[in-house]
């Protein structure tokens, strides 16, 4: 019998791990018909759902009788009602779910200057901050089986986080001396895969590469690979602090995961030969 997945708001992320979970049966939520929806060949199924209208909630009937369902909730707390969330969680509850992982951010260790793993506490110090640890707690105190993993910044094809800012000449927002916190897509979705598969996973796990890198490392970098001029960057935001540096050593050691795009400048450069491909 074919693993049952259901995977609630696929993004970019999201779409990296339909390739994993290539060969099992996806249920993947939208809230409206895609220009490009997902490929039937692969035993992928859309749903039509809005997570904060109830009415639409129906459309998960089509999951009643299914067996040990995996869910994946990938939605960003911008596009969330917290009145209506609760109650979601309540009809995903009816469902017979085997393993219900939240996707979440690093923003939630806040911006002081430390070495955080999937064991430390929140520093909630951004509007931000605040919105996706609501929806944390709102999702362990409530869904059955629930986990979080909070992800580091996303990149992979198509997806070269500062691209289009230093191709254009922009001025980098934030401290040259902050610290950026990456993970490759395809390593994200393996750690999704990973953590879903588990009989008994942790409450939370941290999504990263485990190399912390300096914010006028990385785009000085990135502008080198692009042949642009060296980035100017701006210092208006420097009473935020430097940043979390993430450390991925808990979530390996716990899990098995291993990311495998570990050296952000061999990464980085392998995405821009393929886009000149």
């Amino acid at each position: 019998m074919k693993q049952i997945n259901l995977i609630i708001g696929c993004g970019y992320l999201g779409r990296s791990l339909l390739k994993t979970l290539r060969g099992e049966k996806n249920y993947v939520v939208n809230r409206a018909e895609q220009h490009k929806p997902v490929n039937p060949s692969d035993d992928n199924h859309q749903l039509i759902l809005n997570i904060n209208d109830k009415h639409t909630w129906r459309n998960l009937d089509a999951l009643s009788e299914k067996q040990s369902i995996r869910i994946y909730f990938m939605v960003p707390p911008s596009q969330i009602d917290r009145l209506a969330f609760p109650c979601f969680i309540e009809r995903l509850n009816k469902l017979d779910v085997q393993n219900a992982i939240l996707v979440s951010s690093t923003v939630v260790y806040g911006n002081k200057d430390r070495i955080v793993d999937a064991n430390s506490d929140v520093n909630i110090d951004s509007e931000r901050a605040e919105r996706q640890c609501f929806v944390e707690q709102e999702w362990l105190a409530a869904i059955k089986k629930g986990s979080i993993i909070r992800f580091a910044g996303i990149y992979g094809p198509e997806r070269v986080i500062g691209k289009n800012g230093i191709l254009k000449g922009n001025t980098i927002n934030g401290d040259p001396e902050g610290w950026l916190n990456l993970i490759h897509v395809d390593d994200g979705a393996e750690l999704l895969s990973c953590i879903a598969a588990m009989d008994e996973p942790e409450s939370i796990e941290l999504a990263c590469d485990g190399n912390p890198i300096k914010r006028s490392e990385y785009y000085s970098f990135l502008a080198e690979q692009l042949n642009q001029a060296a980035p100017i960057f701006s210092h208006e935001s420097n009473e935020r602090g430097l940043g979390r540096r993430c450390d991925n050593s808990v979530t390996i050691s716990r899990s098995g995961w291993q990311p495998v795009h570990v050296d952000f400048r061999r990464a980085i450069t392998d995405l821009i030969k393929q886009n000149e491909s």
